[in-house]
Protein backbone atom coordinates (compact mmCIF):
# COMPACT_ATOMS: atom_id res chain seq x y z
CA UNK A 1 0.00 0.00 0.00
CA UNK A 2 1.38 3.38 -1.05
CA UNK A 3 1.95 5.96 1.64
CA UNK A 4 -0.85 8.12 -0.15
CA UNK A 5 -3.47 5.11 0.47
CA UNK A 6 -2.55 5.65 4.28
CA UNK A 7 -3.40 9.02 4.53
CA UNK A 8 -6.40 8.52 2.14
CA UNK A 9 -7.59 5.77 4.34
CA UNK A 10 -7.59 7.71 7.79
CA UNK A 11 -8.63 10.87 5.80
CA UNK A 12 -11.95 8.91 4.93
CA UNK A 13 -12.55 6.84 7.58
CA UNK A 14 -13.43 8.38 10.83
CA UNK A 15 -16.84 9.34 11.69
CA UNK A 16 -18.38 12.18 14.29
CA UNK A 17 -19.49 8.90 16.25
CA UNK A 18 -16.05 7.84 16.78
CA UNK A 19 -15.35 11.55 18.57
CA UNK A 20 -15.20 11.72 22.05
CA UNK A 21 -16.66 14.46 23.90
CA UNK A 22 -13.84 16.32 25.04
CA UNK A 23 -12.47 16.26 21.70
CA UNK A 24 -15.52 17.21 20.34
CA UNK A 25 -15.87 20.52 22.75
CA UNK A 26 -11.87 21.10 22.23
CA UNK A 27 -12.60 21.22 18.52
CA UNK A 28 -15.41 23.95 18.71
CA UNK A 29 -12.66 26.18 21.39
CA UNK A 30 -10.31 25.74 18.03
CA UNK A 31 -12.55 26.85 15.99
CA UNK A 32 -13.53 29.78 18.03
CA UNK A 33 -10.03 30.69 18.00
CA UNK A 34 -9.13 30.49 14.78
CA UNK A 35 -11.97 32.50 13.80
CA UNK A 36 -11.02 34.83 16.10
CA UNK A 37 -7.17 35.40 14.56
CA UNK A 38 -8.93 35.65 10.96
CA UNK A 39 -11.20 38.71 12.12
CA UNK A 40 -7.91 39.85 14.19
CA UNK A 41 -5.93 39.58 10.77
CA UNK A 42 -8.61 41.16 8.05
CA UNK A 43 -8.15 44.59 7.97
CA UNK A 44 -3.80 44.35 7.68
CA UNK A 45 -2.60 45.08 4.57
CA UNK A 46 -1.69 41.35 3.41
CA UNK A 47 -5.26 40.60 3.60
CA UNK A 48 -6.60 44.43 1.68
CA UNK A 49 -3.77 43.16 -0.60
CA UNK A 50 -4.89 39.47 -1.02
CA UNK A 51 -9.07 40.71 -1.86
CA UNK A 52 -8.45 43.24 -4.43
CA UNK A 53 -6.48 40.53 -6.38
CA UNK A 54 -10.03 37.90 -5.72
CA UNK A 55 -12.49 40.69 -6.96
CA UNK A 56 -9.86 41.31 -9.91
CA UNK A 57 -10.44 37.73 -10.87
CA UNK A 58 -14.28 37.73 -9.83
CA UNK A 59 -14.26 33.86 -9.48
CA UNK A 60 -17.39 31.77 -8.81
CA UNK A 61 -19.85 31.99 -5.78
CA UNK A 62 -18.98 29.08 -3.42
CA UNK A 63 -17.68 30.10 -0.74
CA UNK A 64 -17.35 33.41 1.59
CA UNK A 65 -14.09 35.64 2.34
CA UNK A 66 -14.41 36.64 6.27
CA UNK A 67 -15.09 39.81 6.98
CA UNK A 68 -15.93 41.56 3.37
CA UNK A 69 -18.24 38.90 2.42
CA UNK A 70 -17.23 38.51 -1.05
CA UNK A 71 -18.41 35.55 -2.56
CA UNK A 72 -15.51 33.88 -4.53
CA UNK A 73 -14.24 30.38 -5.37
CA UNK A 74 -13.63 27.61 -2.77
CA UNK A 75 -9.92 28.37 -3.54
CA UNK A 76 -10.06 32.21 -3.23
CA UNK A 77 -11.48 31.97 -0.10
CA UNK A 78 -9.08 29.23 1.47
CA UNK A 79 -6.36 31.64 0.36
CA UNK A 80 -7.46 34.91 1.82
CA UNK A 81 -8.92 33.71 5.04
CA UNK A 82 -5.59 31.85 5.47
CA UNK A 83 -3.84 34.79 5.49
CA UNK A 84 -5.99 36.30 7.36
CA UNK A 85 -5.67 33.58 10.41
CA UNK A 86 -2.39 33.24 9.98
CA UNK A 87 -1.15 37.37 9.93
CA UNK A 88 -1.24 37.96 13.51
CA UNK A 89 0.61 34.70 14.22
CA UNK A 90 -2.00 34.57 17.14
CA UNK A 91 -3.34 31.14 16.11
CA UNK A 92 -3.05 27.63 17.95
CA UNK A 93 0.67 25.46 18.09
CA UNK A 94 0.99 21.99 18.25
CA UNK A 95 4.35 20.36 18.61
CA UNK A 96 6.26 17.14 17.50
CA UNK A 97 7.75 15.23 20.48
CA UNK A 98 10.80 12.89 20.61
CA UNK A 99 10.89 11.01 23.71
CA UNK A 100 10.62 13.81 26.70
CA UNK A 101 11.23 16.63 24.66
CA UNK A 102 9.45 18.62 22.28
CA UNK A 103 11.70 18.63 18.47
CA UNK A 104 9.38 20.93 16.25
CA UNK A 105 5.81 23.09 16.25
CA UNK A 106 3.83 24.29 13.70
CA UNK A 107 0.07 25.91 13.26
CA UNK A 108 -2.33 23.16 12.71
CA UNK A 109 -5.43 25.00 12.80
CA UNK A 110 -4.28 26.70 9.01
CA UNK A 111 -6.33 23.45 8.09
CA UNK A 112 -9.91 25.15 9.36
CA UNK A 113 -9.80 28.04 6.38
CA UNK A 114 -9.68 25.55 3.63
CA UNK A 115 -12.08 23.30 5.46
CA UNK A 116 -14.94 25.78 5.91
CA UNK A 117 -14.44 27.31 2.26
CA UNK A 118 -14.66 23.34 0.34
CA UNK A 119 -16.94 22.95 3.19
CA UNK A 120 -19.51 25.93 2.36
CA UNK A 121 -19.19 24.60 -1.35
CA UNK A 122 -20.52 21.34 -0.18
CA UNK A 123 -22.90 22.27 2.07
CA UNK A 124 -21.69 20.17 4.80
CA UNK A 125 -23.22 19.96 8.54
CA UNK A 126 -21.59 20.78 11.63
CA UNK A 127 -20.42 17.25 12.67
CA UNK A 128 -18.81 16.73 9.36
CA UNK A 129 -16.80 20.32 10.14
CA UNK A 130 -16.08 18.93 12.79
CA UNK A 131 -14.78 15.20 12.03
CA UNK A 132 -13.19 17.34 9.37
CA UNK A 133 -10.87 19.35 11.57
CA UNK A 134 -10.02 16.61 13.51
CA UNK A 135 -8.97 14.17 10.95
CA UNK A 136 -6.72 17.11 9.53
CA UNK A 137 -5.14 17.65 12.81
CA UNK A 138 -4.21 13.84 13.47
CA UNK A 139 -2.85 14.26 9.67
CA UNK A 140 -1.04 17.06 10.00
CA UNK A 141 0.59 14.92 12.92
CA UNK A 142 1.53 12.50 11.44
CA UNK A 143 2.93 13.87 8.14
CA UNK A 144 5.39 15.88 10.21
CA UNK A 145 5.90 13.13 13.11
CA UNK A 146 7.45 10.35 10.24
CA UNK A 147 10.13 12.83 9.85
CA UNK A 148 13.33 10.63 11.90
CA UNK A 149 15.99 13.64 11.26
CA UNK A 150 17.12 16.87 11.73
CA UNK A 151 14.19 19.39 11.61
CA UNK A 152 12.30 20.30 8.23
CA UNK A 153 13.77 23.95 8.92
CA UNK A 154 17.46 22.69 9.03
CA UNK A 155 16.74 20.95 5.87
CA UNK A 156 16.07 24.24 4.10
CA UNK A 157 12.44 23.71 3.46
CA UNK A 158 9.36 24.85 5.93
CA UNK A 159 6.94 22.48 7.31
CA UNK A 160 3.74 24.19 5.88
CA UNK A 161 4.91 21.73 3.17
CA UNK A 162 2.18 19.09 5.34
CA UNK A 163 -0.56 21.17 3.41
CA UNK A 164 0.31 20.17 -0.11
CA UNK A 165 -0.47 16.21 1.27
CA UNK A 166 -3.01 16.83 4.09
CA UNK A 167 -5.44 19.51 2.42
CA UNK A 168 -5.77 17.18 -1.04
CA UNK A 169 -6.52 14.37 1.45
CA UNK A 170 -9.31 16.00 3.65
CA UNK A 171 -10.68 17.75 0.52
CA UNK A 172 -10.96 14.30 -0.87
CA UNK A 173 -13.39 13.84 2.59
CA UNK A 174 -15.42 17.05 1.82
CA UNK A 175 -16.13 16.01 -2.01
CA UNK A 176 -16.83 12.54 -1.38
CA UNK A 177 -13.85 10.99 -4.04
CA UNK A 178 -12.33 7.44 -3.38
CA UNK A 179 -9.31 6.52 -2.10
CA UNK A 180 -7.68 6.22 -5.16
CA UNK A 181 -9.53 9.44 -6.32
CA UNK A 182 -7.23 11.17 -2.96
CA UNK A 183 -4.30 9.14 -3.83
CA UNK A 184 -4.32 10.95 -7.41
CA UNK A 185 -4.94 14.09 -5.54
CA UNK A 186 -2.16 13.87 -2.80
CA UNK A 187 0.04 13.11 -6.03
CA UNK A 188 -1.17 15.87 -8.15
CA UNK A 189 -0.68 18.26 -5.26
CA UNK A 190 2.70 16.99 -3.70
CA UNK A 191 4.58 16.74 -6.90
CA UNK A 192 3.88 20.63 -7.26
CA UNK A 193 4.39 22.07 -4.40
CA UNK A 194 6.81 23.03 -1.47
CA UNK A 195 7.70 25.75 0.97
CA UNK A 196 11.43 27.21 0.87
CA UNK A 197 12.82 27.76 4.26
CA UNK A 198 14.13 31.26 3.32
CA UNK A 199 9.96 32.23 4.05
CA UNK A 200 11.06 31.25 7.86
CA UNK A 201 15.00 31.42 7.96
CA UNK A 202 16.23 33.09 11.48
CA UNK A 203 18.67 35.60 9.53
CA UNK A 204 16.27 36.60 6.73
CA UNK A 205 13.81 39.89 7.91
CA UNK A 206 10.18 38.07 7.29
CA UNK A 207 7.85 39.32 4.56
CA UNK A 208 3.77 39.33 3.75
CA UNK A 209 4.57 35.99 2.15
CA UNK A 210 4.75 34.67 5.43
CA UNK A 211 1.11 34.06 5.70
CA UNK A 212 0.78 32.43 2.71
CA UNK A 213 2.84 29.83 3.26
CA UNK A 214 0.44 27.15 3.91
CA UNK A 215 -2.90 28.85 2.33
CA UNK A 216 -0.92 28.63 -0.88
CA UNK A 217 -0.58 25.13 -0.69
CA UNK A 218 -4.31 24.48 0.20
CA UNK A 219 -5.15 26.40 -2.52
CA UNK A 220 -2.99 23.60 -4.74
CA UNK A 221 -4.27 20.89 -2.71
CA UNK A 222 -7.94 21.64 -3.32
CA UNK A 223 -7.46 22.20 -6.97
CA UNK A 224 -5.70 18.90 -6.87
CA UNK A 225 -8.78 17.32 -5.41
CA UNK A 226 -11.28 18.87 -7.64
CA UNK A 227 -9.11 17.25 -10.87
CA UNK A 228 -9.02 14.34 -9.31
CA UNK A 229 -12.75 14.08 -9.01
CA UNK A 230 -12.92 14.53 -12.70
CA UNK A 231 -9.75 11.68 -13.48
CA UNK A 232 -7.15 13.52 -13.68
CA UNK A 233 -3.96 11.31 -12.42
CA UNK A 234 -0.87 12.00 -10.28
CA UNK A 235 1.99 9.89 -9.53
CA UNK A 236 0.79 8.48 -6.57
CA UNK A 237 4.14 7.18 -4.79
CA UNK A 238 4.93 10.84 -4.39
CA UNK A 239 6.21 10.28 -0.68
CA UNK A 240 8.32 7.19 -0.91
CA UNK A 241 9.01 6.62 -4.68
CA UNK A 242 11.93 7.81 -6.51
CA UNK A 243 12.53 11.47 -6.80
CA UNK A 244 9.83 11.74 -4.56
CA UNK A 245 9.23 13.31 -0.86
CA UNK A 246 11.60 10.94 0.80
CA UNK A 247 14.39 11.16 -1.38
CA UNK A 248 14.27 14.64 -2.21
CA UNK A 249 13.16 16.54 0.62
CA UNK A 250 13.98 14.33 3.56
CA UNK A 251 17.03 12.55 2.55
CA UNK A 252 15.89 9.27 2.96
CA UNK A 253 15.06 10.13 6.88
CA UNK A 254 11.28 9.77 6.52
CA UNK A 255 9.80 6.48 8.35
CA UNK A 256 6.24 5.98 6.25
CA UNK A 257 5.15 3.38 8.78
CA UNK A 258 4.12 6.27 11.11
CA UNK A 259 1.82 7.89 8.53
CA UNK A 260 -1.05 5.15 10.60
CA UNK A 261 0.44 5.70 14.00
CA UNK A 262 -2.96 4.84 15.77
CA UNK A 263 -1.52 6.68 18.87
CA UNK A 264 -1.48 9.62 17.13
CA UNK A 265 -5.77 10.12 17.06
CA UNK A 266 -7.63 12.91 18.09
CA UNK A 267 -4.19 14.74 18.48
CA UNK A 268 -6.06 18.26 18.50
CA UNK A 269 -6.16 17.53 22.56
CA UNK A 270 -2.42 18.46 22.53
CA UNK A 271 -2.75 21.73 20.79
CA UNK A 272 -1.65 24.67 22.28
CA UNK A 273 -3.44 27.97 22.01
CA UNK A 274 -1.94 31.02 22.26
CA UNK A 275 -2.28 33.67 25.32
CA UNK A 276 0.13 36.11 23.98
CA UNK A 277 0.70 36.98 20.27
CA UNK A 278 4.59 35.19 19.74
CA UNK A 279 6.41 32.78 17.78
CA UNK A 280 5.43 29.48 20.85
CA UNK A 281 9.48 29.09 21.73
CA UNK A 282 9.17 32.67 23.06
CA UNK A 283 6.08 32.12 25.22
CA UNK A 284 7.78 30.77 28.69
CA UNK A 285 10.20 33.89 28.95
CA UNK A 286 7.44 36.16 27.49
CA UNK A 287 4.55 35.19 30.68
CA UNK A 288 7.75 35.13 33.33
CA UNK A 289 8.38 39.05 31.93
CA UNK A 290 4.80 39.63 32.12
CA UNK A 291 4.37 38.24 35.59
CA UNK A 292 7.45 40.11 36.58
CA UNK A 293 6.37 43.46 35.40
CA UNK A 294 3.00 43.67 36.70
CA UNK A 295 3.42 41.39 39.94
CA UNK A 296 6.34 44.15 40.87
CA UNK A 297 5.26 46.91 39.20
CA UNK A 298 8.28 47.52 37.26
CA UNK A 299 8.88 51.06 34.93
CA UNK A 300 10.65 50.48 32.16
CA UNK A 301 12.61 53.55 33.15
CA UNK A 302 13.58 51.95 36.16
CA UNK A 303 15.49 49.07 34.65
CA UNK A 304 19.50 48.46 34.22
CA UNK A 305 19.21 45.02 32.46
CA UNK A 306 17.05 42.28 31.37
CA UNK A 307 18.52 38.96 30.96
CA UNK A 308 16.23 36.44 28.93
CA UNK A 309 17.45 32.58 29.05
CA UNK A 310 15.41 30.56 26.74
CA UNK A 311 16.38 27.33 24.75
CA UNK A 312 18.11 26.79 21.81
CA UNK A 313 15.69 26.44 19.02
CA UNK A 314 14.34 30.17 20.76
CA UNK A 315 17.43 31.98 20.42
CA UNK A 316 18.15 30.65 17.24
CA UNK A 317 14.85 31.34 16.07
CA UNK A 318 14.25 35.01 17.39
CA UNK A 319 17.35 36.09 18.37
CA UNK A 320 19.10 36.62 15.36
CA UNK A 321 20.13 40.49 14.79
CA UNK A 322 18.01 40.78 11.69
CA UNK A 323 15.24 40.72 13.81
CA UNK A 324 16.65 42.60 16.89
CA UNK A 325 14.64 46.14 15.47
CA UNK A 326 11.90 44.50 13.58
CA UNK A 327 10.32 46.85 10.87
CA UNK A 328 6.97 44.62 10.10
CA UNK A 329 4.35 42.30 12.14
CA UNK A 330 5.80 39.42 10.60
CA UNK A 331 9.02 39.87 11.85
CA UNK A 332 8.19 41.43 14.87
CA UNK A 333 6.06 38.43 16.29
CA UNK A 334 9.38 36.53 16.21
CA UNK A 335 11.92 38.51 17.53
CA UNK A 336 12.48 38.35 21.56
CA UNK A 337 14.14 41.47 21.79
CA UNK A 338 11.46 43.59 20.37
CA UNK A 339 8.45 40.86 22.78
CA UNK A 340 10.34 42.02 25.63
CA UNK A 341 10.83 45.24 25.55
CA UNK A 342 7.28 45.47 24.74
CA UNK A 343 6.04 43.17 27.14
CA UNK A 344 7.56 45.74 29.89
CA UNK A 345 6.32 48.52 27.80
CA UNK A 346 2.45 47.80 27.13
CA UNK A 347 2.36 44.99 29.83
CA UNK A 348 0.40 42.70 27.43
CA UNK A 349 0.86 41.15 24.21
CA UNK A 350 -1.93 41.35 22.09
CA UNK A 351 -3.17 42.97 18.40
CA UNK A 352 -2.39 46.61 19.54
CA UNK A 353 1.11 45.78 20.57
CA UNK A 354 2.36 45.76 16.72
CA UNK A 355 2.39 48.66 14.96
CA UNK A 356 4.89 51.03 12.56
CA UNK A 357 5.08 53.57 15.33
CA UNK A 358 5.86 50.96 18.04
CA UNK A 359 8.98 49.71 15.55
CA UNK A 360 10.52 53.31 15.54
CA UNK A 361 9.81 53.98 19.04
CA UNK A 362 13.24 55.18 20.89
CA UNK A 363 11.93 53.76 24.07
CA UNK A 364 11.33 50.45 22.63
CA UNK A 365 15.32 50.86 20.93
CA UNK A 366 16.65 51.81 24.55
CA UNK A 367 15.35 48.88 26.23
CA UNK A 368 15.89 45.90 23.34
CA UNK A 369 19.55 47.56 24.01
CA UNK A 370 19.04 46.38 27.96
CA UNK A 371 18.21 42.82 27.06
CA UNK A 372 20.62 39.62 26.95
CA UNK A 373 19.48 36.61 25.26
CA UNK A 374 21.22 33.68 26.35
CA UNK A 375 20.57 29.81 25.30
CA UNK A 376 19.78 27.36 28.33
CA UNK A 377 20.10 23.79 27.32
CA UNK A 378 18.06 23.05 30.20
CA UNK A 379 15.37 24.15 29.05
CA UNK A 380 15.47 22.53 25.31
CA UNK A 381 13.45 19.35 26.48
CA UNK A 382 10.31 21.68 26.73
CA UNK A 383 11.37 24.33 24.02
CA UNK A 384 8.92 26.91 24.96
CA UNK A 385 10.32 27.43 28.89
CA UNK A 386 12.12 30.69 29.65
CA UNK A 387 13.62 32.38 32.61
CA UNK A 388 13.84 35.92 32.93
CA UNK A 389 15.60 38.06 35.62
CA UNK A 390 14.93 42.23 35.70
CA UNK A 391 17.60 44.38 37.61
CA UNK A 392 16.62 47.39 38.44
CA UNK A 393 18.77 50.95 38.40
CA UNK A 394 18.15 50.52 42.20
CA UNK A 395 20.07 47.50 42.56
CA UNK A 396 16.90 45.37 43.22
CA UNK A 397 16.55 42.07 41.13
CA UNK A 398 13.31 39.97 40.43
CA UNK A 399 13.66 36.19 38.41
CA UNK A 400 10.54 34.41 37.37
CA UNK A 401 10.97 30.86 35.34
CA UNK A 402 7.72 29.79 33.95
CA UNK A 403 8.06 26.32 32.47
CA UNK A 404 4.12 25.59 30.72
CA UNK A 405 3.19 29.01 29.67
CA UNK A 406 -0.72 29.96 29.53
CA UNK A 407 -2.21 28.33 26.87
CA UNK A 408 0.40 25.36 26.86
CA UNK A 409 -1.72 22.02 26.91
CA UNK A 410 -0.35 21.17 30.60
CA UNK A 411 -1.20 24.95 31.64
CA UNK A 412 -4.52 25.40 29.06
CA UNK A 413 -6.49 28.48 28.59
CA UNK A 414 -10.49 27.75 30.35
CA UNK A 415 -13.02 28.48 28.11
CA UNK A 416 -13.82 31.99 29.32
CA UNK A 417 -10.52 32.88 28.57
CA UNK A 418 -10.77 31.66 25.11
CA UNK A 419 -13.65 33.84 24.67
CA UNK A 420 -11.98 36.43 26.40
CA UNK A 421 -9.49 36.33 23.81
CA UNK A 422 -11.86 36.34 20.58
CA UNK A 423 -13.91 38.97 21.91
CA UNK A 424 -12.23 42.06 22.04
CA UNK A 425 -10.28 40.79 18.28
CA UNK A 426 -14.53 40.29 16.89
CA UNK A 427 -16.51 43.28 19.00
CA UNK A 428 -13.55 45.60 16.72
CA UNK A 429 -15.78 45.28 13.71
CA UNK A 430 -19.24 43.50 15.45
CA UNK A 431 -22.02 44.57 17.68
CA UNK A 432 -21.96 42.76 21.26
CA UNK A 433 -24.88 40.84 20.39
CA UNK A 434 -23.58 40.15 17.21
CA UNK A 435 -20.38 38.28 18.45
CA UNK A 436 -22.62 36.60 21.46
CA UNK A 437 -24.12 34.92 18.61
CA UNK A 438 -21.72 33.55 16.71
CA UNK A 439 -20.17 32.14 19.68
CA UNK A 440 -23.21 30.45 20.58
CA UNK A 441 -23.08 29.14 17.18
CA UNK A 442 -19.77 27.47 17.11
CA UNK A 443 -20.14 25.82 20.61
CA UNK A 444 -23.41 24.35 19.32
CA UNK A 445 -21.55 23.30 16.03
CA UNK A 446 -22.82 20.12 16.05
CA UNK A 447 -25.83 21.23 15.25
CA UNK A 448 -25.81 23.51 12.18
CA UNK A 449 -26.99 21.34 9.26
CA UNK A 450 -25.13 23.29 6.91
CA UNK A 451 -21.57 24.86 7.47
CA UNK A 452 -22.37 28.25 5.45
CA UNK A 453 -24.68 29.26 8.23
CA UNK A 454 -21.85 30.43 10.43
CA UNK A 455 -19.95 31.39 7.22
CA UNK A 456 -22.97 34.06 6.98
CA UNK A 457 -22.18 35.53 10.31
CA UNK A 458 -18.34 35.95 9.85
CA UNK A 459 -19.53 39.08 7.14
CA UNK A 460 -18.62 42.37 8.59
CA UNK A 461 -17.73 44.89 5.88
CA UNK A 462 -19.96 44.66 3.52
CA UNK A 463 -18.81 45.33 0.08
Amino acid sequence: MSATRELAKYALSLTFDDLPADVIHQTKRILLDTLGCAIGGYASETSTIIQQVIKELNGCEEATVIGSGIRTSCLNAALANGAMTRYLDYNDTAFIKEGERYRAGYHPSEVIPPILAVGEKQHISGKETVTAIVTAYDLSLRFLNANTGEEMEKRGWNGDIRGAYVIPAITGRLLGLTETQVENAIGISGSRQAVFGILDAPGEEYTMTKNIRFPSMAYGGILSALLAQKGFTGPTSIIEGPAGFTELVMKGEYDVSKLSDPKLQFTIRDTAIKSVIADFSTHGHLNATLALVREHDIKPEDIDRIRVRASTRCVWHTGNPVKKYPRNKESADHSSYYLTAIAIIDRQLGPGQFSAEKYADPKVHELIEKITLEVDTELDRERNAGIVEIITKQGARYSCRVDYPKGHPLNPMTDEEVIGKFRPMATKHMSASQVDQLIDTIFKLDELDDIGELLSLMVFAYK
